[in-house]
């Protein structure tokens, strides 16, 4: 019984795992992949260290730059 629970939780571990892609290629097909201008991914992205990320964490950042408050 805790052998499977053991190869199920590694399973549900495997599965969580995303795809890397490098920015660049991101950033070419963002209007595809997030439904937004190339131009809005470079901005969510500016200030971000990583040269990949996954698709997830792409979006992720993308909201965030969208609902920022603007400074007049």
């Amino acid at each position: 019984m805790a052998v499977a629970k053991q190869k199920k939780a590694k399973a549900v571990h495997t599965e969580s795992r995303e795809a890397l892609f490098d920015t660049a290629d991101l950033i070419k097909h963002a209007k595809e992949l997030f439904g937004v201008k190339p131009e809005i991914l470079q901005g969510a992205l500016f200030g971000v260290d990583k040269t990949r990320l996954t698709k997830s964490e792409a979006s992720q950042l993308i909201q965030t730059f969208l609902t920022k408050e603007v400074m007049q």
